[in-house]
């Protein structure tokens, strides 16, 4: 992609020009001037100039969704290329939460592996801001998350509701709470572990950060010690050795029992989420839309089971 766009980008995100000079290793009056002939190109104003930085104007905002979009397909690109270089003309590559693996998605991908054997396959696992990043850049074909509140709608893609689940409060097996038969009320008192949590990095992909930040507000994440773990496995170690509280999904109660680990009694039931298939607004492959209804049957015999 043209490197004014590139460097557009980066302004556009951080509404700064010296920091995007700095993030892009070029001088601010290089940048500067670079963002002034592209503004000559259009001739239009794209930036509307602050004291503190810069804001897009509506020519601003439009030239973003649109360098977005082709930056996205530049990257696709470049994946497929490399990939016909490795004499992989097929490959499907997809991410999910934890969670999702252990509930349905592993079950669908067995299954899936077993019906095209000669298929490549790329996993990537992660929070869903995180995959939601990697599925606009053209890295992964789809995804298995939570429906993410607040999206921005620069995301061209497409979300398919599979299923709904309860949040739960899982801690060890002899946690303060359960010995002394408490219920809820004093879950704040305790450090919070949070499995991958949302990440700074990716935050520009929120469009409207209020559900977001009324979630921080509700598990009063600026008053407790909290635990921040990207790994589901260390999150367990973890648990099991402290009097923390894992907000998670109810759906693995049984896979937590297999490490003493076990939801709290609630006086009132959990936040309730949607899960579902993100894709992009594109005709998608066959191999791909192959695993999607393959996921599609997997997620509907879990929710029967449970």
């Amino acid at each position: 992609m043209d490197k004014s766009y590139r460097q557009f980008l980066v302004v556009a995100e951080l509404g700064n020009i010296s920091l995007a000079a700095s993030h892009l290793g070029l001088s601010q009056p290089t940048l500067t001037n670079n963002m002034k002939k592209l503004e000559a190109s259009f001739d239009v104003p794209l930036f509307i100039r602050k004291s503190k930085g810069v804001e897009l104007t509506e020519y601003g905002l439009l030239l973003q969704e649109q360098a977005l979009e082709l930056q996205r397909r530049h990257d696709a690109l470049l994946h497929k290329m490399a990939d016909l270089k490795e004499r992989k003309t097929e490959k499907l590559r997809m991410g999910t939460g934890d969670a999702w693996w252990e509930v349905f998605v592993k079950h669908a991908l067995k299954q899936y592996s077993a019906d095209n054997p000669s298929i490549s396959i790329q996993l990537e696992f992660g929070n869903h801001l995180k995959l939601m990043d990697m599925l606009i850049h053209g890295q992964i074909d789809l995804f298995v998350g939570h429906e993410i509140i607040g999206l921005s709608r620069r995301c061209n893609v497409t979300f398919i509701p599979l299923l709904q689940d309860q949040e739960a409060l899982f801690v060890h097996s002899s946690h303060p709470l359960l010995v002394n038969h408490k219920i809820t009320d004093d879950t704040e008192l305790y450090p919070l572990l949070q499995i991958t949590p949302d990440s700074d990095t990716y935050q520009h992909l929120i469009e409207n950060p209020l559900p977001k930040r009324l979630e921080k507000e509700r598990k009063k994440v600026s008053e407790r010690i909290v635990y921040e773990i990207n790994s589901l496995a260390a999150s367990v170690d973890i648990l099991k050795t402290i009097n923390a509280i894992m907000p998670y999904p109810q759906s693995m109660t049984d896979y937590f029992a297999q490490s003493d680990i076990v939801p709290l009694p609630l006086a009132h039931k959990g936040q309730i989420g949607t899960v579902g298939i993100y894709h992009l607004n594109d005709v998608l492959a066959d191999h791909v839309l192959d695993v999607k209804k393959q996921l599609i049957i997997c997620s509907t015999q879990s929710s029967t089971s449970q």
